[in-house]
């Protein structure tokens, strides 16, 4: 497991929000940032970074990027894509399966 560092952001400001997550396989990286972007919705100028263990950026992506991929999610069990209209319904936990896709079942669909 390694420990990544999510932060919900607006340009020139301080992170919103922080949250340290272990995490198994680099996809599940992803997931988890889609979720979060999911979670808080979009906000102009809105973007989320992700710092790995030793504090280098491994992702940067505007909010509106991540709820976006959400929609073209090719795999046809993704907890995200099946949410509740406006995101109004609990989120599962993200990335509960393994590779080669992140949202879809062990040894299911990939992307």
């Amino acid at each position: 497991m390694t420990a990544f560092t999510f932060e919900y952001s607006h340009m020139g400001e301080k992170p919103i929000v922080s949250e340290t997550i272990d995490i198994g396989h680099p996809l599940e990286v992803w997931c988890h940032v889609e979720a979060l972007a999911l979670r808080l919705g979009e906000r102009p100028g809105a973007f989320i970074r992700v710092r790995d263990d030793k504090g280098q950026a491994v992702v940067r992506t505007g909010v509106a990027t991540a709820l976006a991929s959400i929609e073209t999610c090719g795999c046809k069990g993704c907890p995200l894509k099946n949410r509740a209209p406006g995101g109004a319904a609990a989120i599962p936990a993200p990335c509960r399966y393994k590779a080669p896709c992140a949202c879809g079942p062990e040894g299911g669909e990939t992307h």
